[in-house]
């Protein structure tokens, strides 16, 4: 049962959030159900996700215990929920692990979230062999793709892209110095908290002084915040200068900035404004390099390319890796009824049982059979 970001808005999506003590309760509350036989719950900022395995009755229990734990209607309930069961179930698990139902194609964050959803329904003893085996499978896949394909590995937000800028800026000793002009909006609020994620980055943010009341609750000590008005005089220790504002206005102009840096230090100026923050000249300025939007966009497109070469690849692997896991809990049952079924065919020609089967299949089925036949005569002769 799953309330995303597909059917639902966010504050839908924050009504059915579950803290971890409530993730706990509901567990419980579930497992306590004769229908149910497992419990997992999964939440990100995108989603809540509720697994269950059991009888054919365990979803309306987890429909009905859900919308009480929540003091929402049923009704209400069902108007935002994707519900799948059987293989669908096992194939939308598999998806969501591997990042292809995620709002950005291929993210890796969601796989430690899996992760540990999973880690607390064993701590809880909710997780029965289905769970174990499709949620243990499910990550293996996802590892698998992370580390055989690029999906991952191949960004497309310009946030991203920009930090990886920064990151790739050789600088032979100490840290880096990034200014971020307009840290406070939203681009650049991301770009700051994207470039914060390495060590070895100093980052110094502009606030316009009489917009005080945006300025970021700075608790990051590598993050130095100085009135934008003032904005040249730090340039010069700068190595990287990054401007992301809304301004109608050039941020740095080619007359003010040679007056304020000293020529021939290597420096990247990136500038991803729409209508542009930077004067093109200053991309002609001795050991410096400007990359502005259009740089990233193309980036973008490209990548946007590169990821969908690469998704082909990762459903390859996604389908091997289901197929092996629906097959794993297919066939775990009769792991149980060898003897049985030992017992049962036990002076049986293998004549007389390939006839009982030819009369009570389709003819899809025995094609599947008889392949099958093949396959084990072949095996058995090569053994």
């Amino acid at each position: 049962m799953s309330v995303s970001h597909k059917k639902a808005s966010v504050n839908i999506r924050e009504r059915f959030a579950f803290s971890e003590k409530e993730k706990t309760e509901f567990m419980k509350r579930l497992m306590k159900k004769e229908a149910v036989t497992g419990v997992v719950v999964l939440c990100t900022c995108n989603r809540s996700e509720i697994y269950v395995s059991g009888t054919k009755q365990a979803m309306g229990e987890l429909q009905r215990e859900a919308a009480d734990f929540k003091g929402i209607r049923l009704e209400e309930l069902l108007k935002y929920l994707n519900i799948y069961s059987g293989e669908s179930a096992i194939g939308h698990l598999f998806k969501v692990a591997c990042g292809f139902d995620s709002m950005v194609l291929g993210e890796d964050e969601i796989l430690g979230q899996v992760k540990e959803a999973y880690q607390a329904s064993k701590d809880q003893g909710s997780a029965d062999y289905e769970m174990n085996v499709l949620f243990q499978r499910a990550v293996t896949c996802a590892k698998r793709i992370k580390t055989d394909t690029n999906l991952s590995r191949t960004p497309l937000s310009v946030a991203t892209l920009v930090a990886n800028e920064v990151f790739r800026f050789e600088k032979e000793d100490g840290d880096k110095h990034v200014m971020v002009i307009g840290m406070t909006g939203k681009m650049g609020n991301t770009i700051t908290k994207n470039i914060l994620s390495k060590p070895g980055i100093q980052v110094t943010g502009t606030v316009r002084s009489h917009n005080s009341g945006l300025m970021l609750e700075v608790k990051e000590d590598r993050v130095r915040v100085v009135d934008y008005k003032d904005r040249y005089q730090y340039m010069d220790e700068m190595d990287i200068v990054i401007s992301a504002t809304l301004g109608p206005h050039y941020t740095v102009t080619c007359k003010e900035l040679s007056e304020q840096v000293n020529p021939g230090k290597k420096r990247l100026f990136i500038d991803v404004a729409v209508p542009v923050d930077m004067d093109p000249e200053i991309g002609e300025m001795e050991g410096l390099t400007l990359y502005d939007i259009d740089y990233f966009e193309t980036l973008s497109k490209n990548n946007t390319e590169i990821k969908l070469k690469e998704l082909d690849r990762a459903k390859v692997i996604m389908e091997e890796e289901l197929d092996g896991a629906i097959k794993e809990v297919l066939f775990h049952p009769y792991i149980r009824r060898m003897k049985e079924l030992r017992e049962v065919f036990s002076g049986k020609p293998l004549d007389t049982l390939l006839y009982e089967v030819r009369d009570h299949v389709s003819s899809e089925e025995l094609k599947v059979v008889l392949k099958t036949l093949d396959g084990l005569e072949h095996w058995i002769k090569e053994g």
